[in-house]
C-alpha cells in the first residue's frame, strides 16, 4: 500500500484538489445499498479520518487557517454522508446538495493549499523576525558590558545559511566611536556567547564609520575536514581563486596578479597543505606559469612535477621550473629580472593597444609568471635581496611571488616582501605573537579561532578581508594531485618568445637537465623526462654559469635597475633585436657571437653583502663565557658593520638570541639583573633529546633553568620555591615545578607545607650534583663554564 493512502490531508498534487473527505463519503454512499451500511459508519470513520488529518497537519507545521479549512471538509463530508446513509435511497436533491458541498469544499481546500506555502513562509519570517529582534537587543546590551560602548542601537540581522551563524549591523553612538574601539574584543564576545572553539565573533566596518558589522559563527566549520573540490576548470590569474572556507561558509579568496603574497605557518600547522592547495588553483591556470624556489632539497615542487617525471601519470610537469639550490635560485632570478625589463620594451605597443594602464595584459600565450618561494629563512642574503628586486619591479609585467616562510619574522620575512604583499595568510599558531609583525597595524589574533591544522587567518589588506579572518584551508591527498596533474598538463603555458630570448634564457632549456638528475637521484625517468635531460645538449652547472664579475666591474653593476642581475644593456640589446629582427646586435657581447650555450655563461654573481645576523652570531661566539646581552649585541653590531649598511632594529636582535636559545645553540643566563645569552660550543639537540630525562622534564622547564636552580639551592642551603621565584624571575608555578623536580633528583627533600624543604646536598657537594644532573640532561660539561656553573673536573683542578 502506498504512502498516499495513509495521508489523510489534502493531496498536493491532486488534479481536482478533491480532498479525500469527499473521496471517502461519496464512496461509502455509493456501496451502502450493497453493504448495508449504518449511518453510524459514516460518523465514526469520517470522524477518525478528521482527526488523524489535523494531526498530521499540525506535525507539518500547516498552518491555522488551512488546518481549519480541511477540518472543517471532514466535518461536512462526516454529516453529508451520515444523513445520506439514514435517508437511503437518496433522491437527485441529496445528490445535488452533495455536490454542492464538495464543490464549495474543492474551492476552499485549492484556495487554502495554493496559498499555504507563502502563509508558512510568513509564518517562519515572523519567527525569525521576533528571534532577530532578540539578537539585537542582545547584542546592544553586550556592547554595553563587554565593550563600555553605550548607546549602541541594533540595525538588522542577516541569517546565514543553515543558520550556521549571523551579521549583526550595528549603529555606533555619536561623540567619535569607531570600529578600532573594539580592536581585541572579539575573543571576550566569543566569551560572552559562550561560544566553542573553531567559533567566533569578528568585527568589519560597514557603510560608513559610524556603522559596523558583526559576524559570528555559531556552528563550527574550521575543525571540520573540507576536502578539495572536484573541479579541475579553468581558472585565471587575474582574478582571485578560492583555496578553502571562512568560517560564515564563504571562499577564502587569495590573488597573486596584481599583488604578491606571503603564506606563514609553524611546523604541523597545515602550511604544506595550504601552499600545495594554492598551486592546485595556479594549476589550473592557462595563463600562469608556476615557477618555485626550496633549496631545501625543492620539495615544493616535487608533488606537481613526480606525476611526469617518474611516474608518467601527466604530460607535461606543472611546475616549469624548479630550484633546488641556492645557485639555482640566483639564476631563475636573474632570468626573472631580465624578463621584467624585457617586457617593459618590448610589450609597450601591446599594453597601448589594449588601454591596460601599462600593466602586461596575459593569456596562454603570454602568460604570467608565479615563483612560490618555500623557507625563505635558509636563503642566502643576496638571494633574498634578488627576490626583493623581482618583488618590487614586477607587478606590471605580472612575474608575482608567494612567499611561504615557517615565522613570521624579519629574518625570514623582508621588509621589502611584507610591503609588497597585500595578500598574506597566518596558519594556526600557539603564540598570537608569531604572526603578529605579518598583519597590518600588529593586530593580535585569538588562536582559539583557528584551533585546528589547517586552520587560519586570511588577510588582503587592499581588497578584502582588511582584517585577520578565520578560515579552514581545503585539504588535498597526493591522489587528488595526481589528478590535478592529469587534467591540467595539457593546458600548462610555455614562455613567450620575447621573455625566453632574455640573455639568461640560453640557460633556460636546460633547466630539467641540471634539476631532474638530483632531485631524482637512483630513479628511473619517464620517457618524455629523460626527452628533456637527453635533448637539453651541453649542460653547466648553474654555479658555472653564474662566474664572478672582475673586481673593477663590481660598482658599475650592482647599483640600480636590473644591473645586478645581468646588465640592462644586454636585455634592451636583445630585445631590439627581437623587435627589429635585421638589426645586428650593437654589442659585442651578445649571445649571437657564439650561439653555444657553454660559451654564454658570462652571467655575474651577485655580490653578497655583510650578512648581520651571521656577524651576530659570531660577536657572540667571539664574547665567549661573557655573552652578551640585547642591547649589548645590537650596539656592538651596529658598530662592527661596514658603513652605509642598515643596523636592524633591537627587537630584531633580542628575537635572534631568543631563537638561538630556542634551537639549543646558546644559552639565556637570568641571574644578573638582565639575561645575557652565551654561546655554546656544542649545540644542545632540539627536538631529538640524547636521554630520558631531558625528555622527561616538566612542560616549561629546561635544562639551563634546572641547572641554575640547583646551583642556587646547594649554594644557599635553602630550599625555597619563592627563593627560586625572586632569583630566577620565574612565576611562582615554575617555581613549585623546580622543586619538584629538584625532589625527584635528591636535592631537596619533600614539601613540608608553607616551610621550606630540607637541603639534600652539602655545599662541597654541589659541582658533582651539578655535573650529574647536566649529564642526564645532555649539556656537555664544556659548556658549564659558560653557564657560569662550577663543574667537579674544575674543583679536581683546583
Amino acid at each position: 500500500m502506498s504512502m498516499r493512502h495513509w495521508d489523510w490531508s489534502m493531496p498536493s498534487g491532486h488534479p481536482t484538489y478533491l480532498g479525500y473527505a469527499t473521496e471517502t463519503a461519496a464512496s461509502m454512499v455509493m456501496l451502502a445499498p450493497i453493504t448495508g451500511l449504518p449511518w453510524q459508519a459514516a460518523a465514526l470513520t469520517l470522524t477518525g479520518a478528521a482527526v488523524g488529518g489535523i494531526a498530521h497537519d499540525i506535525r507539518r507545521g500547516t498552518t491555522t487557517g488551512t488546518i481549519t479549512v480541511r477540518a472543517l471538509s471532514w466535518v461536512t463530508s462526516a454529516t453529508w454522508a451520515s444523513w445520506a446513509l439514514a435517508s437511503a435511497p437518496l433522491t437527485a436533491t441529496g445528490w445535488s446538495s452533495g455536490l454542492g458541498l464538495a464543490a464549495v469544499g474543492i474551492a476552499l481546500n485549492a484556495g487554502a493549499t495554493t496559498s499555504e506555502a507563502s502563509r508558512r513562509e510568513r509564518k517562519s519570517l515572523l519567527k525569525l523576525r521576533r528571534e532577530s529582534v532578540g539578537v539585537l537587543r542582545d547584542w546592544e546590551d553586550r556592547l554595553a558590558r563587554v565593550a563600555r560602548i553605550e548607546g549602541c542601537t541594533g540595525v538588522d540581522v542577516q541569517w546565514w545559511p543553515e543558520k550556521v551563524g549571523y551579521t549583526v549591523e550595528i549603529n555606533l553612538p555619536a561623540g567619535g566611536t569607531t570600529i578600532e574601539d573594539l580592536n581585541g574584543y572579539g575573543p571576550k564576545f566569543a566569551a560572552d556567547l559562550r561560544l566553542g572553539d573553531g567559533c567566533g565573533v569578528e568585527t568589519f566596518a560597514g557603510a560608513n564609520r559610524g556603522t559596523i558589522l558583526i559576524e559570528v559563527t555559531l556552528k563550527d566549520i574550521v575543525t571540520q575536514d573540507l576536502p578539495y573540490p572536484d573541479d579541475y576548470s579553468e581558472l585565471t590569474l587575474t582574478e582571485r581563486f578560492p583555496f578553502g572556507l571562512h568560517r560564515n561558509g564563504s571562499h577564502a579568496l587569495g590573488g597573486l596578479c596584481n599583488d604578491c603574497g606571503i603564506l606563514v605557518g609553524e611546523t604541523d600547522a597545515g602550511k604544506t597543505n595550504t601552499v600545495k592547495v594554492v598551486t592546485a588553483q595556479l594549476a589550473r591556470m592557462p595563463d600562469a606559469l608556476i615557477w618555485a624556489i626550496d633549496i631545501t632539497g625543492g620539495g615544493v615542487a616535487l608533488p606537481w612535477i613526480t606525476p611526469w617525471a617518474t611516474e608518467d601519470l601527466a604530460s607535461a610537469p606543472i611546475v616549469d621550473w624548479v630550484a633546488h639550490t641556492a645557485d639555482e635560485a640566483r639564476l631563475m632570478l636573474t632570468m626573472a629580472g631580465e624578463i621584467i625589463a624585457a617586457r617593459k620594451a618590448g610589450y609597450q605597443q601591446l599594453m597601448r593597444q589594449r588601454k591596460s594602464d601599462n600593466k602586461l595584459p596575459i593569456d596562454d600565450k603570454i602568460p604570467g609568471i608565479v615563483i612560490v618561494v618555500d623557507e625563505t629563512a635558509s636563503l642566502p642574503h643576496d638571494v633574498k635581496e634578488m627576490l626583493d628586486k623581482v618583488i618590487e619591479e614586477g607587478r606590471a609585467m605580472r612575474v608575482r611571488a608567494l612567499i611561504c616562510a615557517l615565522r613570521a619574522t624579519q629574518d625570514a620575512i623582508t621588509a621589502m616582501m611584507k610591503i609588497m604583499a597585500k595578500w598574506r595568510v597566518a596558519m594556526t599558531v600557539s603564540d598570537a605573537e608569531e604572526v603578529a609583525y605579518l598583519f597590518p597595524g600588529y593586530v593580535k589574533i585569538d588562536p582559539k579561532d583557528a584551533p585546528v591544522a589547517g586552520a587560519g587567518w586570511n588577510v588582503h589588506t587592499r581588497l578584502g578581508p582588511k582584517r585577520p579572518t578565520a578560515f579552514k584551508a581545503w585539504y588535498i591527498v597526493d591522489a587528488v594531485i595526481d589528478k590535478i596533474c592529469a587534467a591540467t598538463a595539457g593546458r600548462r603555458p610555455k614562455l613567450d618568445q620575447l621573455s625566453a630570448d632574455v640573455p639568461s634564457g640560453a640557460f633556460y632549456p636546460q633547466r630539467w637537465a641540471r634539476t631532474l638528475p638530483e632531485l631524482y637521484q637512483g630513479q628511473t625517468l619517464t620517457a618524455s623526462a629523460q626527452q628533456a635531460v637527453d635533448n637539453a645538449g651541453k649542460t653547466l652547472a648553474a654555479a658555472d654559469i653564474l662566474v664572478p664579475l672582475p673586481a673593477q666591474a663590481h660598482a658599475g653593476t650592482v647599483a640600480g635597475g636590473f644591473e645586478g642581475f645581468g646588465g640592462a644593456a644586454e636585455v634592451f640589446a636583445s630585445v631590439e633585436a627581437f623587435i627589429n629582427p635585421g638589426t645586428p646586435p650593437q654589442d659585442a657581447h651578445e649571445k649571437a657571437s657564439d650561439p653555444a650555450p657553454a660559451a654564454v655563461a658570462v652571467l655575474p654573481r651577485p655580490v653578497r653583502p655583510v650578512e648581520a645576523r651571521e656577524l651576530g652570531w659570531q660577536l657572540l661566539l667571539n664574547a665567549g663565557a661573557a655573552g652578551y646581552a640585547p642591547k649589548e649585541l645590537h650596539t656592538a653590531l651596529s658598530q662592527a658593520l661596514p658603513e652605509g649598511t642598515n643596523t636592524p632594529e633591537p627587537r630584531t636582535v633580542g628575537g635572534w638570541l631568543i631563537r638561538w636559545a630556542e634551537d639549543g645553540k646558546a644559552v639565556k643566563d637570568k641571574s644578573g639583573q638582565y639575561p645575557r645569552y652565551i654561546a655554546l660550543s656544542t649545540p644542545s639537540p632540539v627536538g631529538d633529546a640524547t636521554t630520558a630525562a631531558a625528555q622527561q622534564l616538566p612542560e616549561g622547564l629546561d635544562a639551563d633553568l634546572v641547572l641554575h636552580a640547583v646551583e642556587l639551592v646547594g649554594a644557599t642551603q635553602f630550599g625555597s620555591a619563592s627563593m627560586l621565584q625572586r632569583k630566577l624571575r620565574i612565576g611562582h608555578a615554575a617555581a613549585e615545578l623546580l622543586m619538584d623536580y629538584l625532589h625527584q633528583q635528591r636535592i631537596v627533600g619533600p614539601a613540608a607545607g608553607g616551610k621550606a624543604r630540607d637541603v639534600l646536598i652539602a655545599a662541597n657537594d654541589l659541582p658533582a650534583a651539578i655535573a650529574r644532573i647536566s649529564t642526564e640532561l645532555g649539556v656537555p660539561e664544556a659548556d658549564l663554564g659558560a653557564m657560569g656553573l662550577a663543574t667537579a673536573s674544575a674543583q679536581t683542578k683546583e
